[in-house]
């Protein structure tokens, strides 16, 4: 999970990783392992105000999207 999920995409590309193809961030680590990067805001647990502020995140915020699914399943923050 990251809070920039392009910053990530350049980072990867400029190191000369090659994703995977498909609609996600997905690549292979040296063993073959698939990692799949997800932007914060995509991802439907949250984490409490006062720790996104302890991690220096506090502007970090869930996509309507995200809300949505945390809502239909009564979790919305």
């Amino acid at each position: 999970m990251v809070d920039d999920k392009e910053v990530v995409r350049k980072a990867l590309t400029d190191a000369g990783v090659k994703p995977l193809p498909g609609r996600f961030l997905d690549f292979l680590d040296p063993w073959g392992n698939r990692i799949e990067i997800v932007g914060y805001e995509n991802i439907q647990f949250t984490k409490a105000p006062h720790v996104l502020r302890g991690m220096g995140f506090a502007d970090l915020a869930k996509s309507a999207e995200a809300v949505k699914e945390l809502a239909d399943k009564d979790m919305a923050p």
